[in-house]
């Protein structure tokens, strides 16, 4: 319990530091996030392996209140607190995220990050982030 405690404290400074620093030295080039979202060219093919069934959007909604809120807010409207003005965190409600990009690309720009949106790879597993995309495709509003 105490490491999970120090593992939340730890990713809350990293995701507070990101989030200041938003996207002043974005970079273009191989692995390293830029201005455009790294997302492999088959992606908008691939479809989420999960049924969104109770059990995994109650995942899916665990894993974006522990991970995704404090950027893109409790509805998914892109106004958390630690969302950067200057490059605000996606309205997951409306719009393009909303008219929800296909499930791969969801997948892949959860997976890979832009800044100032850190990458999960390393922190989620693939099975988590599809439980995201599943419940991130209920958020979107009509």
């Amino acid at each position: 319990m105490h490491h999970r405690g120090a593992r939340t404290i730890a990713w809350l400074g990293i995701v507070t530091l990101v989030a200041g620093l938003g996207a002043r030295a974005a970079v273009s080039g191989s692995g390293v996030q830029g201005a455009d979202w790294t997302i492999p060219a088959d992606a908008a093919d691939l479809k989420s392996p999960l049924t969104p069934s109770p059990a995994v959007l109650k995942k899916g909604a665990s894993i974006f209140e522990s991970r995704c809120r404090l950027c893109h807010g409790p509805e998914g409207r892109g106004n958390g607190p630690l969302s950067d003005p200057a490059h605000p965190a996606a309205d997951l409600t409306a719009g393009v995220a909303a008219d929800l990009a296909p499930d791969g690309v969801l997948f892949y720009r959860v997976w890979n990050g832009k800044r100032p949106m850190p990458a999960f790879k390393s922190e989620l597993s693939q099975e988590d982030v599809w439980a995201v995309v599943e419940y991130v495709k209920t958020l979107k509003k009509d």
